[in-house]
C-alpha cells in the first residue's frame, strides 16, 4: 500500500508576522540515512559512512556533510512555505557535528518582513540543535506569494529584481 503524504497548504506573506515560529521538526541520524544522504549527494568521503574514520576526525560517529545539514532544513522549510515560495539565499555556520545515532531538532522563526526589488520576504533565522549544543544557524531568505497573487512568486533576476 502506497503512502499518501499531502501538499503543505501555501503559506503567503500577508498572513506571517515577524517573530512567528515555523513548526520544527527532530530527525534520527540512522545509519542508513547517514549513507543515502552521502551516496544521494555524491559525497563518498568517509567521514560521512564510516565510523571509526568519523571518530579519528573528532567526531562521535560519522557526520552529515553541509548539503545534508542543509537538506534538514529544506525539509522544514519547504513542509512550512508551501509549493509556490522561492528560496532566494541561505547563509549558514555549522557549529557541531551532525552524529549517527543522534536526534537532531530543526526550528526557525520569522526574523525579518520586507518588500524588496518586487519580491515580499521573510528571513528565517534557522537553527539545528544536536543533543550536546546548537549545530548550525543560520538565514533563508524565502520569496513568498501574496493573496493578491496567490499561485505565483516572481521570479527574480541576476540583480535580483523581480522579473
Amino acid at each position: 500500500m502506497a503512502t499518501k503524504y499531502s501538499i503543505p497548504a501555501q503559506v503567503y506573506w500577508d498572513d506571517v508576522n515577524e517573530g512567528d515560529e515555523i513548526p520544527s521538526v527532530d530527525f534520527n541520524l540512522t545509519i542508513q540515512r547517514m549513507i543515502i544522504a552521502a551516496g544521494g549527494n555524491r559525497n563518498f568521503s568517509p567521514l560521512h559512512h564510516n565510523t571509526t574514520v568519523g571518530k579519528a576526525a573528532g567526531a562521535g560517529d560519522m557526520f552529515l556533510q553541509n548539503g545534508s545539514c542543509l537538506m534538514l532544513w529544506e525539509r522544514v522549510v519547504s513542509d512550512w512555505c508551501g509549493i509556490y515560495a522561492r528560496v532566494k539565499k541561505v547563509t549558514f555556520r555549522i557549529t557541531d557535528f551532525h552524529n549517527a545515532g543522534e536526534k537532531i531538532h530543526v526550528g526557525g522563526k520569522i526574523a525579518r518582513k520586507y518588500q524588496e526589488n518586487g519580491l515580499h520576504l521573510v528571513d528565517l533565522k534557522m537553527q539545528s540543535d544536536t543533543p550536546r549544543k546548537v549545530g548550525m544557524t543560520g538565514t533563508v531568505v524565502l520569496a513568498l506569494p501574496t493573496r493578491a497573487n496567490l499561485t505565483g512568486t516572481p521570479r527574480w533576476n541576476a540583480q535580483g529584481i523581480a522579473c
